[in-house]
Parts: structure tokens; sequence; C-alpha cells
């Protein structure tokens, strides 16, 4: 099968300030629906932890009579070298694990070069590098805040969820020891046209070595449990080659620019 990327597709996938507002978390990439990914200025410039590994995302949604609904989707592979370079490929499309795995099923290679400053998204079957400047920028100092987040005041018919963040320790995961935090988000009657309070509950397990979440549990019962996990996980340097564009294909510079935070 040859695929192209199309005009809509490359504004798409350069346009991360556009994407801005998306939710880090999407559980909900349904069958044929196209796999946004999140944006470049949401990320951070981690050097000095190179590792690679597969990137395995879940969503199991269960239906009113118990009925259960999975879906699989297949590996993403990530990289990330010592200077901070990454590279990620993936699937243009969502579809089942099977269909994913397919030679035949389009796949998109993204690119984020801090030491070039320059993003690239990969057309493999058209061999075009989609070329975007990055913006590097020192990012703001965080203000630490205590565990417990008292919901804000309601403003009309709607109220922010009562948020609950506590610690759950270390645990060893796909080799790597990671450090767990548990958030559970309470969003009160009415606020979501519910008649009793919603209950949503993220776990999210960082590895301090490698400054990379290793596991991402969500659960909603408005919208199933999703998770994400990242499964074979190899520290070092990642082949130099990955990080550099074909000499086959054609650079093609797209408009406006990443902010890259460190």
């Amino acid at each position: 099968m040859q695929y192209r990327l199309s005009g809509l597709l490359v504004a798409v996938l350069c346009a991360g300030e556009a994407l801005a507002q998306t939710s880090a978390v999407s559980p909900h990439q349904g069958q044929g629906n196209f796999a946004a990914p999140p944006p470049v200025n949401m990320r951070s410039v981690k050097t000095g932890a190179p590792y690679s590994a597969d990137e395995v995302t879940e969503n199991v949604q269960t239906l009113a009579d118990g009925t259960h609904i999975t879906r699989t989707n297949a590996p993403t592979k990530v990289y990330r070298d010592s200077v901070g370079r990454t590279r990620k490929e993936r699937p243009l499309f969502h579809g089942d694990a099977k269909a994913e795995a397919s030679p035949d099923w389009p796949q998109v290679i993204e690119i984020v070069d801090p030491v070039a400053q320059f993003k690239y998204v990969l057309d493999v079957s058209g061999k075009v590098a989609h070329r975007q400047q990055l913006q590097v920028v020192e990012p703001e100092p965080r203000r630490r805040s205590g565990a417990i987040v008292k919901p804000a005041a309601q403003t009309g018919d709607e109220a922010k969820p009562q948020t609950n963040s506590e610690k759950l320790g270390t645990e060893t995961i796909e080799g790597v020891l990671a450090e767990g935090t548990r958030t559970t988000f309470i969003y009160p009657t009415g606020s979501q046209n519910n008649d009793r309070p919603i209950t949503v509950v993220t776990e999210m397990w960082m590895s301090p070595d490698l400054r990379v979440m290793v596991l991402d549990k969500h659960s909603d019962p408005r919208m199933g449990d999703f998770t994400m996990k990242l499964t074979n996980i190899t520290r070092g340097d990642p082949p130099a080659t990955l990080f550099q564009i074909p000499p086959d294909y054609t650079v093609v510079d797209e408009p406006g620019a990443f902010t890259l935070k460190y």
C-alpha cells in the first residue's frame, strides 16, 4: 500500500501549539481515529538518560450489562539519546493491534532534535521529511503544592472536582525503579449532569533515573480503564542513525514553530 501524508494530516501533526489544550491522557482512540500526538511544547528535553522501549496502550470499557470491550494498540517504538533527541514510531491511525502490526498499515515517524532545533515528521511511503523549527526555552519554576487541593467555587452549573493525591512508594516495573502517585478526582453531583458523585482515579509511575513515565493507569466510569505501559526497556544510547533523516528523503519546511522546554 502506498500511503502519503495529506496536507491536512501534516498540518495536524505539526500543529503542536494548536493542540496545547489537549489532555495528556487520550484513552478513547477508537478504530479509524487519527492518533494525534501530544503537543511538543508539553514535553521537556531530558539529557543524560538514554533509553528505548515499546509503549503499549489498552482501553477497557464495561457496558451496563457487564460486557467488556478491550482495545489494545500495537506497540509504539520510543527512543531517546543522551542529548535529549527523541524518536517515536507509531501507527498513523488507531485500529486493532493485529491491523496496526500489518506492514500495510500506515506508519508515521516523529523525530524531535533539540540540538539542531528541528522537529521532523517522516512520510515513510513518500520519503518526505516535514521539518519544523523548534524554539527551545527554559521553563518557568514550578510551584510546589500540597497533597490535597480543595475544589474551586462553583460557577453556574459547573464545579471543578475535588482532588486528592497520595504517594504510593516505589516499585520495580519492567526492570526499572519507579515512584507512584495516585490522584483521585471527585466530581460533585450536578457538575456533569450526574445524580451522584463521579470518581476518577489516575495512577502514574515515574522512573527517577530515566525521567519518564513507565506506567499510567486511568479509571473513569464514563469512559473505562486506560493503561499505558513501557515494555522492553533498554538503557543506553540508541543508534545515532535513528535521529537522522535518511539521505533519500526530501526535506520540506513547514510554517510555524514549536516551543520546546528544558
